[in-house]
């Protein structure tokens, strides 16, 4: 079974995981795509069921910024739907994929401690740019996929 994790954030990321290959990890950026090549791609990897981060505006950020973040979950929900023929994506709230994971980091260290998790988890994925800097979205999206993969319906 193929479990696709979706982080819409501000540069949010898809990842699927495969039940049968633990160490298969397919990786896309959500900036650096059209919404139509975002579905081809979440096609073409056959996806059985979607985890989507369950979100909402963040208070005291710009309208630009959240309104990008609406953005961002509408591409995700329409593509999940798409790609799945109607079955609704299964949304999950930040903390508790978090806390299954173990995330024990409070504030913007999360995301490193995140980082950190999912590449014990998964160490052959691609989530370090060649600078070494973290690409945002991606960890996320992989350990929502994780959390996907341990609380299948």
């Amino acid at each position: 079974m193929l479990v696709c994790g979706i982080d819409p954030g501000q540069s949010g990321a898809m990842c699927v995981l495969d039940t049968q290959n633990p160490a298969h990890t397919a990786l896309l950026d959500f900036q650096k795509t059209t919404i139509y090549e975002a579905a081809l791609w979440l096609n073409q990897q056959q996806v059985d069921i979607v985890y989507l981060e369950e979100v909402h505006s963040i208070y005291g950020a710009s309208a630009k910024s959240n309104f990008t973040f609406g953005r961002n979950v509408g591409v995700a929900l329409t593509v999940a739907h798409v790609v799945t023929k109607g079955v609704s994506p299964i949304e999950v709230q930040p903390k508790v994929w978090q806390k299954f994971i173990g995330v024990t980091a409070k504030g913007k260290a999360i995301k490193k401690n995140v980082a950190d998790l999912a590449t014990a988890l998964y160490p052959s994925a691609d989530l370090y740019g060649p600078k070494g800097g973290l690409k945002d979205g991606r960890a996320d999206a992989i350990m929502i996929a994780h959390y996907g993969l341990n609380h299948l319906p």
